[in-house]
């Protein structure tokens, strides 16, 4: 007979099983002990990424796209709010840019209509070279550089992109189009009529900006109505100037519904001249001395927001 029976053979493989079941029992007791803790962490990554995709959305609308309908800023009625330009000769958003005069509509209540109200938001647009704020909206607890945290919020998601912003819109120009033919000549639309309502009105700012290369004298008129006049123009000190006048805003289409203004360019004969003529439509209450040609070549400019759950 052998010195180990085969009852102790039983005894001793279910103390072996007793033994290796210890390790498990105790690494089942722990993560049952911490179970709480990994779901907090499961949920709140599902949680943060929900916000991530909600804020780059977001961010992603507002650059590439001019909104629903695509002229809201016109009248303040808007589905789904979008700033890019729109190219109302294609039918399509210019993406990457930003449109002067939607960027003056956009406001808190038509952006958290875009985010959903369970989302707190701060919008901030800057320009690159310089710093100077374009667009400052929603809950200001970041710091107007976007360098702080909301102490008041978790979770806090900041998405960033570049996109283009000229800081004035020309509605109507002639460039590259007048030059002297030795007999005074006149010009009606182009430069292209453009439109206004009492909405714009109320908002907007409107001026003719003037480029003289060689002209003694000319004239601009809206709707029949004078804004650049002969007496503008003062011989050698403007023969390779620019002229500026703001357009009375009674000269204006003001009624309910946009309607077009005429813009009609006379000028006088002077060998080699030429000129050009933009029609730009500014932020009301504009200094007169931003309406330059540099303001209405596109820069680029910094978009950010930060969103999170409220």
């Amino acid at each position: 007979m052998g010195l180990i029976s085969g009852d102790s053979r039983g005894q001793l493989f279910s103390l072996d099983i007793l033994f290796a079941l210890i390790p498990l029992v105790l690494v089942l007791g722990m993560v049952a002990s911490d179970m709480d803790n990994i779901t907090y962490l499961i949920q709140d990554t599902v949680y943060r990424g929900s916000t991530e995709r909600v804020a780059a959305d977001t961010l992603n609308t507002l650059l590439e796209t001019s909104g629903d309908p695509t002229n809201w800023e016109q009248n303040g009625s808007v589905n789904v709010v979008g700033i890019a330009k729109y190219d109302s000769n294609k039918g399509i958003p210019l993406e990457g840019t930003v449109s002067a005069s939607k960027l003056t509509a956009l406001n808190v209540s038509n952006m958290q209509k875009l985010i959903g109200n369970e989302y707190g938001f701060y919008l901030n647009i800057t320009t690159i070279d310089d710093s100077t704020i374009l667009k400052s909206i929603g809950t200001n607890n970041v710091g107007a550089s976007g360098a702080g945290i909301n102490s008041t919020a978790s979770d806090i998601v900041r998405v960033e992109k570049v996109a283009n912003y000229a800081q004035l819109d020309v509605v109507s120009s002639l460039k590259d189009g007048i030059r002297d033919a030795g007999v005074p000549r006149i010009y009606t639309s182009p430069p292209n009529p453009f439109p206004t309502n009492n909405f714009y009105l109320t908002i907007y700012d409107y001026y003719v900006l003037v480029v003289n290369n060689g002209y003694d004298s000319a004239t601009v008129d809206i709707n029949s109505k004078t804004v650049i006049k002969g007496n503008n123009f003062n011989g050698q000190s403007t023969r390779h100037a620019n002229i500026t006048e703001q357009i009375d805003e009674s000269f204006l289409k003001n009624m309910t519904t946009l309607q077009d203004n005429t813009v009609t360019v006379r000028t006088v004969s002077n060998p080699g001249a030429s000129m050009d003529v933009y029609i730009i439509q500014a932020p009301k209450g504009i200094p007169e001395d931003q309406i330059s040609l540099d303001n209405i070549k596109p820069k680029p400019c910094r978009v950010i927001l930060f969103l999170w759950t409220n």
